[in-house]
């Protein structure tokens, strides 16, 4: 009989020690015909070393295994209403299910433009149900041995988020869009760090 793992578990009929090699109702070469579909269908179900059948148990450990590694993002980064020229960015992210983690850090260099409501584009794009202009991590702003100051990022679209900058404004801190001199002027070495969390689409 063909085997009919996984979808159901197979029923064998055990031989005997006094059963026939020639035996109706245990026939030997019937028994080995079985035994080799059990096996044939079990290996399929645990896959072969790397896998690349997505129902077999040892391609999805591998992506189980995968969960949490970072990607790097660097490369892919497109700017909006800014340009990094020759300023360096390093951006990784890891996706588990619709869980996203992006994080990254940009240098500026002599050539590097910041726009205002400076933004970047997201590694894998967000829930388009999620709220527009939605604060969803931190952001940092370094001017070495000068100031340093501290702001957020937000949603603008399913596929970019931009930078927000705290400034203060009389007796409180008003957030803002960063800018060519927000929340400082920028100068080459200043340094932009961010993370943030948010639903994949």
């Amino acid at each position: 009989m063909a085997s009919n793992f996984p979808s159901s578990l197979d029923t064998f009929t055990n031989p005997s020690s006094t059963d026939a090699m020639d035996s109706v109702s245990v026939p030997h070469a019937t028994q080995h015909s079985d035994l080799n579909d059990a096996v044939e269908a079990l290996q399929t179900k645990v896959g072969a070393d790397s896998s690349g059948v997505a129902s077999s148990h040892d391609y999805k450990i591998a992506q189980l295994e995968a969960l949490g590694e970072y990607t790097d993002y660097s490369g892919s980064i497109t700017f909006i209403n800014w340009t990094l020229g020759n300023g360096t960015v390093n951006a990784r992210y890891t996706q588990i299910n619709k869980f996203v983690h992006y994080w990254g850090t940009i240098t500026i260099g002599s050539t590097t433009s910041v726009g205002t409501y400076a933004a970047i584009s997201l590694p894998v794009n967000a829930n388009a149900t999620a709220p527009a202009n939605s604060f969803r991590g931190t952001t940092y702003y370094d001017q070495p041995g000068v100031q340093n100051s501290v702001g957020g990022i937000g949603l603008s679209s399913a596929a970019v988020a931009y930078f927000q900058a705290w400034v203060a404004s009389g007796s409180y801190s008003s957030v803002v869009g960063l800018g060519s001199a927000v929340p400082f002027t920028w100068a080459t070495g200043d340094s932009i760090f961010w993370s943030f969390m948010y639903e994949a689409a």
